[in-house]
């Protein structure tokens, strides 16, 4: 399937990283950047991989390492995943649900 990243997507993605620099090594950040791509080709091949939201219809949350996940949406007829976050999965729950 073809992924496509949304406006919000890429910019909570690098929200993500920037805090990641205040905290993290540059040979983490390359480590933990290389884990997304790595998983986002893992994703197209295996949409379903992730735990379904239950909220909103082909909406899934896919863990990319334990401090961070990703919220997208299958788009079956269209043969597109659709990225629409990146979220810290430390952040209050009521904020992942403004996402979706």
């Amino acid at each position: 399937m073809k992924i496509i990243w949304s406006e919000k997507a890429g910019e909570t993605l690098q929200k993500r990283i920037d805090y990641l620099k205040i905290h993290w090594t540059e040979k983490e950040i390359r480590q933990f950047t290389k884990r997304v791509f790595d998983y986002l080709e893992t994703l197209a091949n295996e949409p379903l991989i992730a735990r379904p939201t239950y909220k909103t219809k082909n909406t899934h949350i896919g863990v990319i390492i334990k401090q961070v996940s990703v919220i997208y949406r299958v788009k079956p007829g269209k043969n597109v995943i659709e990225l629409v976050a990146f979220i810290d999965n430390r952040q209050n729950p009521k904020k992942t649900k403004q996402l979706l």
